[in-house]
């Protein structure tokens, strides 16, 4: 009866468009994604079939689900144009949400909320928010293969959420690519522990940055974010557990690990990271230098808290 067309956001690689579909007295809304180049058409086929992927060997929640990956033509005067389209699943009333400074300048997290309006988070949504996106990474991390959902960046506004009187739900928008991180491809007798301890130290990190206001300069996010991607990464953790997927240890068994770590040795693990983030952004690559030694402590301490 009626097809309502939106367009919503229009990003580096392809432009992203809402479908409401209005049919039999119903609704269905979907999100299309769609590429012009030749390597952004190629990057939209990879995410498609990443999806199709970890949705197949996981079947969570926390990634939407696609459904359709077509060539479409576009005739004109000039000669005839190739887009490719994606059609996926919509996260009906998730909002994008970044890093801002208020009126006060202080650091905070402003919640897109297009319905409602912009606002911004209270600490218990803050909170929520990074232990729910650690605690998702978590879940699609194999210990097996040390295969991971990357890249993946606040700053392009990947995890998406919506907030209720319920609580706080948390999705990833998108898997740019999934499997083992680059740091590991010389190490074929790499240990399993070794692997997901540098996914925790990584994680540790990666939370805390975004880019200021979605668009600005990199951010760095406050302490809060330790404790909250701490409480994610070793929630998803006993959920494994409890479900008989493959860890190299009990989660019990990693924090009596890491509470052995000494700051010192803490902060040494930290130097490949550091090493590997050069090739990175260089912006963001700025921002952990300057602040990685301050985060080795304030990890040291929120690890030294934890309960086994």
């Amino acid at each position: 009866d009626e097809i309502r067309i939106r367009s919503e956001k229009h990003g580096a690689f392809y432009h992203l468009a809402s479908i409401e579909v209005a049919a039999a007295g119903s609704r269905a809304k979907f999100a299309v994604s769609t590429a012009l180049q030749e390597a952004n058409k190629e990057t939209l086929t990879g995410e498609f079939h990443t999806l199709e992927y970890l949705d197949e060997i996981y079947g969570l929640p926390y990634l939407p689900k696609v459904h359709l990956l077509e060539e479409v033509i576009c005739h004109s005067k000039g000669g005839n144009e190739s887009l490719r389209m994606a059609l996926a699943e919509w996260f009906e009333g998730f909002h994008e949400w970044h890093l801002s400074r208020d009126r006060d300048d202080r650091l905070c997290i402003f919640i897109w909320d297009i319905e409602k309006g912009y606002r911004t988070a209270s600490e218990k949504e803050a909170f929520d928010i990074y232990r729910e996106a650690s605690r998702i990474l978590t879940l699609y991390y194999n210990p097996e293969t040390f295969a991971q959902i990357q890249p993946w960046h606040h700053g392009a506004g990947d995890f998406v959420v919506r907030t209720s009187v319920q609580g706080t739900d948390v999705k990833l928008t998108t898997a740019r690519g999934y499997g083992p991180w680059v740091i590991f491809h010389q190490e074929e007798d790499l240990n399993p522990l070794v692997a997901l301890i540098y996914f925790f130290l990584n994680l540790s990190l990666r939370m805390r940055l975004d880019k200021l206001d979605g668009i600005g300069d990199s951010a760095w996010a406050d302490a809060l974010v330790l404790e909250a991607a701490t409480e994610g990464f070793f929630e998803a953790l006993r959920a494994m557990e409890l479900e008989g997927r493959y860890s190299p240890c009990k989660a019990a068994e990693l924090i009596s690990l890491a509470k052995g770590f000494g700051r010192e040795k803490l902060r040494r693990l930290f130097d490949p990271l550091s090493a590997y983030y050069g090739h990175g952004d260089p912006n963001d690559f700025s921002v952990i230098e300057r602040n990685l030694d301050t985060h080795s402590r304030e990890l040291h301490g929120v690890i030294q808290r934890l309960h086994e």
